[in-house]
């Protein structure tokens, strides 16, 4: 029999400031799901409190210390049953005078196993944590970490835990479906990282916010959902996560995740831009404007350059348009058509060869051939960098998307100004979609060419999801990207930089 570790979700109906009700209600779903041999037990962020607090003032009274009443009430739970019980409180320190929103896990013991006061935290009412705070603990099965709720929008929280040895990570949420989905999110947040994840969110009508179909989610460390559930009323959601020979948590692919990162070239992560009001004069990039993407998708029968020619013959392109083929089959006469093409239509394209192993790049503007890079393997070596160029009123990358399968290449290229990332492939897969997408995030537009499928991505305008336009076999996508958006960046900047940029992480 393979061996698993049972997790419960407690996707809670929690009443907004029905303090003594939320806490019966959680200390009895939480005997309820260890009853049911659970063994790490997840409740909602702020599950005692309830969320919308319009200030310091409002959110007191329904606040209490990591030693208060829920958590004595868990911690008879937890030692009763020898389990491991996580939860959302609004936290205040032993004088009262700070507030946090936190989350702290009691072990089979009924101690303390770990406190993590949210970083993203509520602008309104709470302290936001320490960057450098340790939100990981120790179980018998391995290492786990901890997050709440919007610290995991942003990439860096997420693999600054993974890089703290977490296999499993938790979520306690209060994440309505208003925007972008945070199941979608948090399945991208696990296949980067190579961990499990388990998000919690809540149910029910906060004061200003509609929680029935928030969704609860577990995720194996691939990505893959193993179960999820939203609706209205409270409910146990339970999984068990498959262990290794061992009985711990599988740990393989996100050692050989991070065993791929080349932190000496993530230096721009740590960049400060709060102060700059104008990138475009800061960086010397291009004036800012509209810059006309196009990426063909050949059929099985077609070569990528004709396709392209075809494609141009049936929609004439708009002036600056910079167009995108997947990986050239029979590099020579393809780059003469691509030259051709190019000239005849009045646009620029950027096209992929790979011989002997080496891939190189090739940019050609208006029938003639501008520029040529050598894209360096994956991982980067020493001395090696990914190249940039300017087209139009875009500043450019390119890059693998082995490397844009990681949060800080992509962030250190949108702090040091690029407005967009290029990869060319010979396919490119789901995983691959989903983690262009969350790349947005980093304020960085992404295009990506492959024979089997093409996209490109925009940043998300305010919460909502990110813009995508795909196409496949037979198809071609377009887009329009204006760079004064690209422009307005906005980041997570309280983050455990020296865990970031350490030569070595917790293995």
């Amino acid at each position: 029999m393979k061996k698993a570790l049972k997790l419960a979700l407690l996707h809670m109906d929690v009443g907004h400031k029905q303090v003594e009700a939320n806490r019966a209600r959680l200390v009895e779903l939480a005997g309820r799901a260890a009853g049911r041999e659970a063994k790490i037990i997840l409740a909602p962020e702020l599950a005692v409190s309830g969320y919308s607090f319009s200030g310091p003032r409002e959110v007191t009274p329904f606040a209490e210390t990591a030693r208060g009443p829920t958590a004595a009430a868990l911690a008879e739970v937890a030692r009763r049953f020898g389990v491991f019980i996580a939860f959302g409180l609004a936290e205040k320190d032993a004088a009262g005078a700070i507030l946090h929103n936190s989350a702290l896990v009691l072990g089979p013991d009924g101690k303390t196993a770990c406190i993590y006061r949210k970083i993203n935290a509520e602008s309104r009412w709470a302290c936001p944590g320490d960057p450098v705070q340790d939100n990981t603990f120790e179980t018998p099965w391995g290492r786990v970490g901890l997050l709440i709720c919007s610290d995991t929008y942003y990439g860096l929280m997420p693999r600054i835990t993974a890089l703290r040895g977490a296999d499993l990570l938790l979520v306690p949420a209060n994440w309505p479906i208003t925007g972008i989905d945070p199941q979608e999110l948090w399945s991208a947040r696990a296949l980067e990282n190579g961990f499990a994840l388990a998000a919690c969110n809540r149910t029910g009508i906060d004061r200003t916010m509609d929680c029935r179909k928030a969704p609860s989610v577990i995720c194996d460390n691939r990505g893959r959902t193993l179960a999820a559930s939203m609706g209205p009323g409270s409910r146990i959601v339970m999984h068990d996560l498959p262990l290794d020979a061992n009985g711990r948590l599988e740990s393989s692919r996100r050692k050989k995740l991070l065993a791929a990162r080349r932190p000496e070239h993530y230096h721009g992560c740590y960049l400060d831009l709060r102060p700059v009001k104008d990138l475009t004069s800061f960086f010397d990039l291009p004036p800012a404007g509209r810059l006309n993407l196009l990426a063909v998708v050949p059929s099985q029968s077609r070569h990528p350059a004709e396709a392209l020619n075809l494609e141009l013959a049936a929609k004439a392109p708009v002036p600056e348009t910079l167009c995108l083929v997947p990986v050239l089959d029979e590099p020579a006469p393809e780059l003469e058509t691509l030259e051709a093409t190019t000239a005849r239509w009045q646009v620029a394209a950027c096209a992929c060869t790979i011989q002997g192993g080496l891939r190189r790049l090739h940019l050609f503007r208006n029938g003639r051939l501008d520029s040529n890079w050598t894209l360096p393997a994956w991982p980067l070596g020493e001395g090696d960098s990914l190249p940039r160029f300017d087209f139009g009123p875009a500043r450019i990358t390119l890059a693998p998307m082995a490397a844009l399968r990681h949060p800080e290449p992509a962030l250190a290229a949108s702090k040091q100004g690029c407005d967009l990332a290029i990869a060319i492939e010979p396919e490119i897969s789901a995983g691959d979609r989903l983690l262009a997408g969350a790349r947005t995030i980093e304020n960085l537009a992404i295009a990506a060419c492959g024979r089997n499928l093409a996209g490109i991505w925009q940043p998300p305008e305010g919460h909502r999801r990110w813009a995508e336009d795909l196409a496949e076999p037979g198809q071609a996508c377009r887009l329009t990207l204006d760079t004064g958006r690209t422009r307005q960046k906005r980041f997570q900047d309280r983050v455990d930089f020296r865990t970031l940029l350490a030569a070595s992480f917790n293995g």
